[in-house]
């Protein structure tokens, strides 16, 4: 693996060897929100080649094995290997393996296909229509449930983990071809897993526009932060808007809305968030989640669905004791709104992005689809225009040329899964 200085290696080269598998070189997806190296690679033993895996490098200078911070980013990643044993559920990627190799520390992670919803919101504003609220509340379950189990987690001895993703946003959230929803990073999460690093000083983990206020006010954490986090996203992708940027409304305009305990509140948390180092957003974050209030997410949430409007409304509560109380409870009112649209699964949401991929038309070319995101494509051989057919205001017997970005490389080739530890 290169240092991150120089060249970076060609496609289908060995990186290394792990007893009798070989991980080949595929592609280079840049550099990750932590410094990391995320390159695809495909695993091949003596059986033949496997299914594609995300690697996540860290690259490490010569004696770096001797500093404290290299002690405490490998004490990071193996604490972060370790915890994904327990969480073997089929909504969240899988955590494969610790390697060193060369010049760094790489975690091998299940190489989720689909598009994020952060995609797939591009999508729906290229096209000028946000996805169905069943489409929103079918996504919001399967979440819901990926998180109730990993909430609900104990180790062997039956002790709870605590366990709180601490990340959720609509980059971690991905629809897979087959209509499965997944949760593909929990890198950040917190647990009372035994032999834990603990944290330096209070702070967002994850991305801080999606941070509870709790967290951008370095309280502890919950399940419940994770709940309002969704929240955010489900809003975001819903109608395009968020809670933590209202373009409409000066800093002095929130800070009017805040008593004098919660300015002080809103001043301290900002002097923390320079001292750990936060982006520049957090300050503007950290004002909003304290100031905003139910009226702001009734107009960020109007025209949406009553039970769906209902739902954000309490997932968006400032006060977690005010949230739902567990994701389960949360799973439950997603189900039962989504049944009130009949018979909805990841078949149907599956139609409504290749509906989309087609509305858009030529505009998709203007998007930039992120790397290691794609495999969603129109049926093949598929009348758009027949009395079966997905119903588009502009048919066309064959998909666009600007559709293709979108569809698998190589669509009949059978992989089998690698093999866990």
């Amino acid at each position: 693996m290169s240092s991150g200085q120089g060249s970076r290696p060609v496609e289908g080269s060995v990186l290394f060897t792990n007893g009798d598998t070989r991980y080949e070189f595929i592609q280079d997806l840049g550099t990750g929100r932590h410094g990391e190296l995320l390159l695809v690679v495909r695993p091949r033993t003596p059986a033949g080649a496997q299914a594609q895996v995300l690697l996540k490098c860290l690259a490490l200078p010569a004696l770096a094995s001797s500093s404290e911070k290299y002690q405490r980013t490998r004490a990071r990643l193996e604490e972060e290997v370790r915890l994904a044993r327990y969480l073997r559920h089929p909504g969240i990627a899988r955590v494969h393996g610790l390697f060193e190799m060369g010049h760094g520390l790489c975690v091998a992670v299940e190489s989720v296909e689909g598009l994020s919803l952060n995609t797939l919101l591009a999508i729906a504003q290229t096209r000028g229509r946000y996805f169905s609220d069943a489409f929103v509340l079918y996504v919001a379950a399967q979440v819901a449930e990926a998180l109730a189990y990993a909430h609900a987690r104990t180790d062997e001895a039956g002790i709870p983990l605590g366990i709180v993703n601490r990340d959720i946003n609509p980059d971690r959230i991905r629809l897979e071809p087959g209509g499965g929803v997944k949760l593909t990073d929990f890198g950040v999460a917190f647990s009372r897993l035994a032999g834990r690093l603990n944290t330096t000083l209070p702070r967002p983990q994850g991305e801080v526009m999606y941070a509870a206020p709790e967290a951008l006010l370095g309280a502890v954490v919950d399940a419940r932060a994770d709940l309002f986090s969704l929240g955010l996203t489900l809003l975001e992708f819903s109608t395009g808007r968020h809670l933590y940027d209202p373009a409409d409304l000066r800093i002095e305009e929130l800070e009017a809305r805040l008593s004098k305990e919660e300015r002080e509140q809103v001043l301290a948390a900002s002097v923390a968030s320079m001292v750990t180092e936060l982006p520049p957003s957090a300050e503007d974050a950290i004002w909003c989640a304290m100031s905003y209030r139910s009226e702001d997410v009734e107009r960020a949430a109007a025209g949406l669905s009553v039970p769906l409007r209902d739902i954000l409304h309490t997932l968006l509560r400032r006060n977690p004791a005010e949230r739902f109380a567990t994701a389960a409870e949360l799973e439950a009112v997603l189900r039962t709104a989504l049944a009130r649209f009949g018979a909805y699964g990841g078949e149907e949401a599956v139609r409504e992005v290749q509906l989309a991929l087609v509305e858009s038309g030529e505009r998709l070319a203007e998007l930039e689809l992120p790397g290691g995101e794609g495999g969603i494509s129109l049926p093949l051989g598929i009348n758009l225009g027949g009395p079966d057919a997905i119903p588009t205001r502009d048919a066309t017997p064959e998909p666009r040329p600007d559709v293709a970005r979108f569809v698998k490389r190589n669509p009949d080739e059978v992989t089998t899964q690698p093999s866990s530890e």
